[in-house]
């Protein structure tokens, strides 16, 4: 293909490829000549998901091509529809990239509605001239020598790090940092996806705890277990981070816990997001600050870790995944496993619910209690702030007499509270 200038449609096209700027032409390739590349950064999460339960996909067979295109199809209807539609207008205005050897590393949503249009263009309400132009797709060629290494890269720049985010499953970011971790430190990969190096450690955490979420419950790599629960996972992350580093955020903490009293924490927590907690409910069991949670009260959260681990469901008294397999052998695993989670949730809904509100209405006792300890916490977070090595503050007599005043009233809280 690249041998024949005939086929070239662009020339002098920038490519960023190991470190450097290139300048590539854009050919126009035959679609029957490319494969799709199945764990693209739209769709990973689906057909990882899919390969666990079902085994592997060969984008080279047309039945397994058929659910790739289905997982790509399905990804933005909205959005293929309006792009499928300037395809037949206007033409393939974004080129892709593809390796030596055909398979699309970006590009693969157009190809799969350019590889539509041209193979349904009667029924789709075409005419054979309105898509004859579909049957090509123009993409770069990458040189012979590209490593998985550098697909890799591509990829995150080209997709996750310009694409816009907000058009992937929010499950993908976090498995594409995995991946990319594989080959690239922590600043590579936030600059190829174009991200704090912050953001990229806080996504490689939250992953982790949503992977030991799949396998408390048997769910190992089915990661579209994890839809619409991105949001716990967040707060779960922060939670943990901060009770396990003590930081300041933690220090209205009246218990010296415990790593177990963590992983008991972690437990109760993925027991919640299972049941599609989420929001103000979800943040009660221990969000950190000043307005408390039940896990920053000894007596609080032993009683209600009590009362959850007495009543709410073990996983292991469920069937496994291999169970539900075997006794259902022909019905789809997605919707056996969901059903076996929307079973579960219904037995403990009230449990969980009753549990949890009986225990927040305590909390809520206890923050009225505890208004003059939010307000020390305020005045104490202000005076850790200030910076007595600036000149102001020695030279300024506006803060001498400030610092005299806030001795005095120190003073007559000690004395109040000698009396006590």
């Amino acid at each position: 293909m690249k041998d024949n200038e005939n086929n070239v449609a662009m020339t002098g096209i920038p490519l960023r490829y190991r470190g450097t700027t290139r300048h590539e032409k854009v050919y126009r390739i035959p679609l029957t000549h490319l494969v799709y590349n199945k764990y693209n950064g739209r769709i990973g999460t689906a057909v990882k998901s899919y390969e666990k339960q079902n085994g592997e996909l060969n984008p080279e067979n047309d039945s397994d091509k058929a659910i790739i295109e289905k997982f790509l199809d399905e990804s933005n209807k909205d959005r293929n529809e309006k792009t499928m539609k300037s395809l037949v207008d206007d033409g393939q205005q974004r080129y892709g990239i593809i390796t030596a050897d055909g398979v699309i590393i970006d590009g693969n949503r157009r190809a799969m509605l350019l590889n539509k249009l041209f193979r349904d263009y009667a029924r789709l309400g075409y005419s054979y001239s309105n898509v004859e132009r579909c049957q090509y797709f123009l993409a770069i060629v990458l040189p012979d020598d590209a490593e998985e290494k550098d697909l890799q890269q591509l990829e995150a720049i080209y997709q996750m790090g310009e694409d816009g985010k907000l058009d992937y499953n929010p499950i993908e970011k976090y498995l594409k940092c995995k991946r990319l971790n594989e080959f690239f430190d922590i600043q590579q990969i936030s600059e190829m996806m174009n991200e704090k190096t912050a953001q990229i450690k806080d996504w490689l955490s939250i992953l982790d705890f949503m992977e030991k979420y799949l396998e408390t419950y048997g769910y190992d790599g089915i990661y579209t277990r994890l839809e619409k629960t991105e949001g716990q996972f967040v707060d779960l992350n922060n939670y943990i981070t901060a009770y396990q580093g003590k930081g300041a955020n933690t220090r209205r903490v009246d218990w010296a816990y415990s790593n177990s009293d963590i992983s008991d924490l972690q437990m109760v927590c993925f027991d919640y997001i299972r049941a599609r907690y989420e929001g103000k409910e979800f943040r009660e069991i221990a969000k950190t600050g000043k307005d408390g949670s039940i896990f920053q009260h000894e007596d609080l959260w032993k009683n209600f870790f009590q009362e959850h681990e007495k009543n709410v469901t073990n996983p292991n008294d469920e069937e496994t995944v291999d169970e539900l397999r075997k006794k259902h052998p022909m019905e789809d695993l997605s919707k056996l496993l969901k059903s076996r989670d929307d079973e579960w949730t219904t037995k403990v809904t009230d449990v969980l619910k009753g549990n949890l509100k009986r225990h927040v209405s305590k909390l809520d006792d206890r923050r009225d209690f505890n208004k003059p300890a939010d307000l020390l916490d305020k005045a104490l977070s202000a005076l850790e702030a200030v910076d007595c090595e600036q000149p102001s503050f020695l030279n300024d007599s506006k803060i001498r007499e400030m610092v005299y005043e806030i001795n005095k009233i120190t003073y007559k809280m000690i004395k109040i509270l000698g009396k006590n």
